[in-house]
Formats: C-alpha cells, structure tokens, sequence
C-alpha cells in the first residue's frame, strides 16, 4: 500500500470515527441541543480534527443522513429479493412495510430524514454530503415511481395517475404517518382509543384502494 493509499485509509477511518461520535451525541441530545465541542469529546479528537474532516455541524448530520437513506435502500434491496410481489401495486404496498418498518427499527435515524425533508433544499449546492442525500433520496424515489409505472401497465394501479406526483404524495403521507406515530402516539391512544397499529392498516387500506380506483 502506497502512501497516499494509507492516508487515504486513515481518513476514511477517522470520519466514520466522527460521524459514529456524532450519531451518538445527536441521537442522546437531539440535533440542536448537539455542539461540535460534544462531538470532539465523544470521537476522542481535538476541536481542530473534528473541523479537518466536516465544516460544520450540519455537514456531520448531513453524513448521517446520508447513511440512513443508504440502510432504507438496503431494507428494500433485501425485501424485493426475498419476496416476490405479483404486481406493482404489491410492490408499492411493499415498499410502504418496508419503510413502517424502518421507522420502528431506526426511529432516529427517521427523525434525522424528517429533518432533512422539512430543510430549505439547495440543489445548487455541491457539498459531497449533500450531494449524498439527494443521491441516495432518489433511489428510493425512483423504486417507487418505478413500482407505480408497473402497477400501471400491468392494470393494478389506476391507469390514470401519473407516477412521479403519486409517489410523492405516497411519500408525504408516509412520512406524516410516521411522525404521528413518534410524536402522537400515546395522545391518539388516550383520547380515541386508536393504536398507531389501527393506524397502519388503515393507511394502507386506504392507499390501496386509491391507487386501484
């Protein structure tokens, strides 16, 4: 291994150290309540380290972003290959479980998406991390607007929709879905008596049924 190969590795190594710190200091205090001073302390590297290798707090969240978009795709990967949906609206509804389930299992990294979905987008910007979000975004964006063109040609989904809108509106009401059931969780239960699993089924029932009409 040449020099610049192993300074090439010791730089890999020392931002997954920041952003593994960086994930464990936002995940316990929250985004906001976070300073780079908790991250340098939690790595184990100087103020001046943590600055060599991000620019900002919010580049580090944008690196975990970016890795919770690349556990979701993976989720899907794993899905459709061991699963085998009959038609695309199977798929859709698949990728709806896929993404329920996701947020039960990585419920802070949902939060960190939530974040970077409700920020101000600045597609001209050509920072990597961003770059990185908007990249791997996409590949979950463009599985469900292929799912839905499927759904369509094979006569399971309305003909009638156009796919990139109804993936998007899919996704925000997904999204909406999973913030009711981290924020609102016990308030639906105690006043109406509704489990966040009622929820879910109702959901998608109602997708379903709007996508084949």
């Amino acid at each position: 291994m040449g020099t610049n190969d192993r300074r090439e590795k010791v730089r890999n190594i020392r931002r997954e150290d920041i952003i593994n710190a960086a994930e464990q200091v936002f995940f316990a205090k929250g985004y906001h309540n976070a300073t780079m001073d908790d991250v340098a302390k939690e790595a184990e590297y100087s103020k001046r380290t943590i600055y060599a290798y991000f620019n900002s707090k919010e580049q580090v969240y944008d690196a975990i972003i970016a890795r919770a978009y690349q556990i979701l795709n993976r989720q899907y990967e794993q899905a459709f290959n061991t699963n085998s949906p009959a038609n695309g609206l199977e798929k859709v509804i698949l990728m709806g479980q896929v993404y329920i389930d996701f947020l039960y299992q990585y419920p802070k990294y949902f939060e960190a998406m939530i974040y970077y979905e409700n920020r101000d987008e600045d597609l001209s910007s050509r920072d990597e991390f961003k770059l990185a979000n908007y990249r791997e975004g996409n590949v979950s964006a463009d599985r469900l607007i292929a799912c839905i063109k499927a759904g369509i040609a094979d006569g399971s989904i309305c003909e009638e929709l156009d796919p990139v809108s109804t993936a998007f509106t899919l996704y925000a009401n997904i999204i909406g879905i999973g913030n009711i059931i981290q924020k609102k969780e016990k308030y639906i239960q105690q006043t109406y008596s509704r489990s966040t699993t009622e929820l879910i089924e109702t959901m998608f029932k109602l997708v379903t049924a709007a996508l084949k009409s």
